[in-house]
């Protein structure tokens, strides 16, 4: 396999993780959180763990979306798009939501 071809189950490139960052660090501080604050709320032992999403090294575990969307105070589903949106490939994405996505977040 050539270097710039990934395999078809690839998740989303690190440019679209650090990008979600951005968003996550935006609503972080919308909230008037910081990474320690919003560590500890989300059950997470160490904020690096929030720094490491916001840098685009890490993902939100799936199974925590709803939690740290209710931190974060927003709404459940469209937060859970913006994951599937930036941590999944575009033709899932695509495929689950359609071609015509509105943001909702941000």
């Amino acid at each position: 396999m050539t270097a710039d071809k990934r395999p078809k189950n690839a998740r989303a490139d690190l440019s679209k993780r650090v990008e979600f960052g951005r968003v996550l660090q935006s609503l972080r501080q919308a909230a008037q959180l910081t990474q320690h604050d919003l560590a500890k709320l989300v059950g997470q032992k160490y904020f690096t763990m929030v720094s490491q999403i916001e840098n685009g090294r890490v993902r939100i575990p799936p199974d925590d979306t709803e939690l740290w969307a209710r931190v974060l105070g927003v709404d459940t589903q469209a937060f859970a798009k913006e994951c599937v949106r930036f941590y999944e490939t575009d033709d899932y994405f695509k495929a689950i939501y359609g071609k015509n996505f509105k943001r909702d977040l941000l």
